[in-house]
């Protein structure tokens, strides 16, 4: 199986635009789009957004937008103003905020890609437990999609080993977006991880991949074996 031209994500988990330019500097735009998350951001402001579109790459702003409805909403306006590919929102804020989120993407009349996080890939059940919940991964992030899709998001952050049973119940025109994806079964700080093979056997629809790249030895030689999957 074949990765699809723009279908992987590279997360670019630095401090700085100079450390984010050399990697965008091995990447071909035509083949991969870019993660920005808080560690980017904070550091870079907005401008960095404008940087990495000079380069020619689509972004996925990744802030996991989470608060009350209203802050929610005049975030996500502003947001969409910032010419993103695709941005996200966390779930957990509940239904009323994942409202308010898909108002200002209709408001906006962006051309933006909204989806939700679920579950972090970073937690399991165990994890769940110390904070209270009674149930699993595997039924929150049910639970969390089926609250997306009603509100309509174009989709949801999740880990690969559930986007089989989200695309059987909620459609494969749902959006999965799945980071803790590796060349190597290596779980690191993320307990739900993947390999690009099983990423593509689940039918997954983007995948995230940040350090195997950004920490390598030889990110060229890493980017050029990551290449060889896509079409």
């Amino acid at each position: 199986m074949k990765v699809q031209p723009k279908q992987i994500l590279v997360a670019l988990d630095y401090d700085s635009f100079n450390q984010a330019e050399r990697i965008c500097n091995l990447l071909n735009p035509d083949k991969f789009r870019i993660k920005v998350g808080k560690q980017l951001f904070s550091a870079e402001g907005p401008k960095i957004l404008e940087k990495i579109h000079k380069l020619g790459f689509e972004i996925f702003l990744d802030l996991k937008i989470h608060d009350i409805p209203n802050t929610v909403y005049k975030s996500l306006l502003n947001i969409f103003n910032l010419n993103v590919w695709m941005t996200n929102i966390h779930l957990l804020g509940g239904q009323e905020m994942i409202q308010a989120a898909k108002q200002a993407q209709t408001e906006s009349k962006s051309n933006s890609i909204l989806v939700g996080v679920t579950i972090l890939t970073s937690l399991n059940d165990d994890h769940l437990k110390e904070i209270g919940f009674q149930d699993g991964v595997k039924t929150i992030v049910s639970k969390l999609s089926s609250l997306a899709k009603e509100a309509l998001l174009d989709g949801v952050v999740c880990s690969v080993e559930e986007v089989k049973n989200l695309k059987k119940t909620l459609g494969d025109n749902f959006l999965t977006v799945t980071p803790g994806i590796r060349i190597e079964a290596k779980k690191g700080d993320q307990n739900r991880v993947a390999t690009i093979e099983t990423a593509l056997e689940n039918k997954t629809d983007f995948i995230v991949l940040g350090r195997e790249i950004t920490h390598a030895k030889d990110s060229s030689k890493m980017i050029n074996k990551i290449e060889s999957y896509i079409i």
